[in-house]
């Protein structure tokens, strides 16, 4: 504990220890004065300098910045956790960690197990699965593990979750326990690794890991080149979508394992599988017909797009982009769908002609496979209609088009939407032909 003063806070001694980033977090989690000072910058509309140094009355400078982290943490943690307010988080944690929707989803097939959470964070995944089966959750860093144990009590799920400080790579796999590893993505990198190679640890001390297990998962980016590792039939490759956007890619292996690939769709739990295509399906293409789908990008990621068009009697509009088209818009959580107005070559000129004919202001821009700059294309298309519409730029057939179109469900994609109006706003899927995985 750190020594108080008669105010309260910390006070400063030739012979305290120094104060470390987790006697700071300690500090500022588990005192009464921790707890004031949290209330106070939560209190502030801004944080800056001037700010600062208010808060400084408070507690000393390394209490005052770990409290900003945490109380930024916790802002960040509310898109991910019900209980953000009252977790102990950091910055990086929060963002490399599972959202609750997913962790849940992904937990189910833990049940009853005894799993093994390797580089377990904040605990976003092993709070799930503690929630239904036994876990050990490993963490390499010592004040990661002291976050967890905290999160843990929090959650009711410290008796079924033992935290353990160790490195991945090192800690041997119970015998019979499943895995759930979910190595670091920011290790020795600028931003978030694509490549599998520069995650910690790397594909070769994975794949040891997976080997010794028998069942379980590696957590993986959407954007990952987890094709180039776990092509064969022995794992089953899920993309994972929230609200429209792709969360994950996991890689199920051992007894775990379903299928061979397989998108979900949350929250509505929509799944779609390579069993569920037609056997040797391609989507035909076809011309513009009376709706465009932008199907979910776990579909298109997951490579079972042209299965899941054809089961549904879709078409794309283009070889080269993922927009489908068909005569009517079928009720499903993988589509977003948009009823045509009209649609005309890709030219300014046409553009506005089509705008003003329908009185029609554009609201939501969609671009995809067509080298064109939005933002220059919607300050060039402004103008004075007053009905809502979403343009979509795309190929059709080889030629660019302009499409005017109402959205006629909101089921899929969630990205340019705000409750059930639509938000100002341009949405680029791609500035290049060719965004499917």
């Amino acid at each position: 504990m750190i020594p108080n003063d008669e105010s309260g806070s910390p006070a400063a001694s030739e012979t305290a220890p120094a104060i470390t980033a987790e006697t700071a977090e300690a500090w500022v989690i588990e005192t009464e004065e921790g707890a004031r000072l949290l209330v106070a910058i939560d209190a502030l509309s801004r944080v800056g300098p001037a700010e600062v140094g208010r808060l400084r009355a408070f507690a000393p400078p390394e209490m005052v910045r770990a409290a900003l982290r945490l109380s930024e943490a916790r802002r960040r943690g509310a898109r991910k956790f019900r209980l953000s307010p009252r977790m102990w988080l950091d910055p990086v944690g929060v963002e490399q960690a599972t959202s609750e929707l997913v962790a849940r989803h992904k937990s189910a097939r833990f049940a009853g197990r005894r799993v093994v959470d390797l580089c377990a964070g904040v605990g976003g995944d092993g709070l799930a699965i503690a929630g239904i089966a036994e876990v050990i959750a490993v963490d390499r860093d010592r004040l990661m593990c002291r976050r967890l144990r905290h999160n843990a009590a929090l959650h009711g799920v410290a008796d079924r979750l033992l935290v353990v400080q160790a490195q991945a790579e090192r800690f041997a796999i119970p015998a019979g326990a499943w895995v759930h590893l979910d190595p670091d993505r920011r290790a020795g990198v600028k931003g978030r690794a694509r490549a599998f190679a520069d995650y910690a640890p790397g594909p070769e001390v994975c794949q040891t890991i997976m080997a010794q297990a028998d069942g379980g998962l590696l957590k993986l980016g959407p954007a990952s080149d987890f094709a180039k590792y776990f092509g064969g039939d022995e794992y089953e490759i899920e993309l994972v979508s929230l609200d429209g956007e792709c969360k994950e890619a996991i890689v199920w292996f051992g007894e775990a394992v379903s299928c061979r690939r397989r998108a979900t769709c949350l929250p509505s739990g929509a799944t779609w599988t390579d069993r569920d295509s037609p056997v040797g399906s391609r989507c035909q293409v076809s011309g513009l017909q009376a709706f465009v789908h932008d199907p979910d990008p776990a579909l298109s990621r997951s490579g079972l797009l042209s299965g899941f068009a054809t089961a549904h009697g879709l078409s794309r509009l283009d070889e080269t982009v993922d927009y489908l088209t068909s005569d009517s818009a079928p009720e499903t959580p993988f589509l977003t769908s948009f009823e045509v107005v009209e649609h005309v070559p890709f030219d300014l000129k046409q553009t506005r002609t089509m705008l003003s004919r329908h009185d029609a202001m554009a609201r939501e821009i969609k671009v995809r496979g067509v080298d064109v700059t939005p933002e220059v294309l919607r300050v060039r298309l402004r103008g004075s209609g007053t009905r809502p519409a979403t343009l979509i730029v795309s190929r059709v057939g080889g030629r660019a088009r302009v499409i005017l179109a109402h959205r006629a469900s909101t089921a899929g994609s969630t990205r340019s939407s705000e409750g059930s109006e639509v938000r100002e706003s341009i949405v680029v899927e791609s500035g290049k032909p060719g965004s499917s995985a």
